[in-house]
């Protein structure tokens, strides 16, 4: 009979925790669930722990649900298995400087209810200090997804419709499109003088150095980094082919279809070497260059050059001596040697000076690169040496023609 009487006490010391549908309820007399808590904030459910640190379990407190380790050192992770065999996907660590571990990727969904297309799913991200927002990233609307923040709201955006990136556009029309607006669009390198970079601007599209001894370049590059270049601008204006600006009074020529372009002589240009440097003497029976008076030039095809000089002579202070001549000679520089192409007698009477003044001298030439200069010859028939006097007496002229 005991025992009987001490089983039906039991029933009754169970019933407050026990109703009708089988829930336990611990401080409270009407549990909503299989089981349920008084309704009050604090620990809840203490898996490991005392007082004097903290807890392993979950809490409450108003308006959120609380999970929690003891120690900042300890993390709370999520996974499947059981505890001695456990696989992790994600931990949230309580110290350092990550907050987070996901093992696996992360589906972002708009959350609001009913659902507002302008709460769009993403990430905000906060400044070091934690001070305020600096910008969020994530979808823009049904086609985009980018960065916000700054002035420009959506600065970078990718259309994952169409497979196009937009800086400053959210309608990019290309795999590449920037913001409709003048100005600097790409920098490549910023120098301590200016830009390196490409810009549009009011009917002008722009590329630039940052200095004005730098050139711009373009050609073609091999996978070992080899540069061939093939046009150059360089910084002071001036045009390079193949590297090559050519010579002043020359023309780009083309070649044909297969043939790259080429500099030659714009036909009927006066092509014009000044003496500039000190007079030369010679002595009788001799020959000596008159500094300056150099042709060079090259022709891409056959051409007639026409040559003309003009070169004052002296045949030193000799008075009384009687009348001296010389010549001045157009020589052709030819490999081994030269051509004398034509001489100008040249008459001084009594040690004064004179100019010998040559008339149209015309050449035909095949293509190719040549070289001409005027050279002083001392007759022999005279005993007192010829100076052919600088300061810019002598002029070496010459005009190309195609034939």
């Amino acid at each position: 009979m005991k025992n009987r009487f001490y089983l039906l006490g039991l029933a009754f010391s169970l019933m407050p925790f026990i109703s009708l549908a089988q829930n336990v309820g611990i401080g409270t007399n009407a549990p909503t669930g299989p089981l349920s808590f008084a309704n009050q904030v604090g620990n809840k459910l203490v898996l490991w722990g005392d007082g004097s640190t903290g807890h392993y379990g979950i809490g409450v407190q108003s308006t959120f649900l609380q999970l929690y380790a003891d120690l900042p050192n300890s993390n709370i992770v999520f996974g499947h298995g059981r505890s001695s065999a456990f696989t992790e996907r994600v931990r949230i660590t309580n110290s350092g400087a990550d907050g987070m571990t996901i093992n696996g990727r992360v589906h972002l969904r708009n959350g609001t209810q009913p659902i507002n297309p302008d709460f769009t799913p993403g990430v905000w991200l906060y400044k070091p200090d934690n001070s305020g927002l600096l910008g969020f990233m994530g979808a823009q609307n049904s086609q985009n997804i980018g960065f916000f923040g700054g002035p420009g709201g959506w600065g970078f955006t990718y259309d994952a419709i169409n497979s196009r990136v937009g800086i400053g556009n959210p309608n990019p029309a290309a795999p590449l499109s920037f913001a409709n607006a003048a100005g600097r669009k790409i920098i490549f390198f910023q120098g301590g003088a200016g830009n390196v970079g490409i810009g549009v601007h009011f009917f002008e599209y722009r590329f630039h150095t940052d200095v004005e001894p730098a050139d711009i370049t373009f050609g073609y590059e091999n996978l070992a980094g080899q540069f061939t270049e093939r046009f150059r601008l360089k910084g002071n204006g001036a045009l390079g082919l193949s590297g090559n600006t050519g010579q002043p009074g020359q023309v780009l020529v083309s070649n044909g279809a297969n043939a790259a372009a080429s500099w030659s002589a714009a036909p009927g240009y006066v092509f014009v070497a000044a003496q500039t440097q000190n007079s030369e003497t010679v002595s009788p029976g001799n020959v000596r260059d008159i500094p300056g008076l150099v042709a060079n030039f090259t022709i891409t095809s056959p051409s007639r050059v026409v040559f003309q000089y003009r070169a004052r002579i002296d045949n030193t202070s000799c008075f009384g001596c009687g009348e001296k001549r010389g010549f001045v000679s157009l020589y052709q520089n030819i490999t081994g040697g030269t051509q004398t192409v034509v001489a100008v007698p040249v008459y001084m009477p009594n040690g004064e000076f004179n100019d010998a003044v040559s008339g149209p001298i015309p050449v035909d030439l095949q293509p190719g690169t040549y070289s001409y200069k005027l050279v002083l010859e001392a007759s022999i028939l005279g005993n007192q040496p010829m100076i052919a006097l600088g300061s810019g007496f002598g002029r070496l002229t010459w005009q190309i023609f195609p034939l």
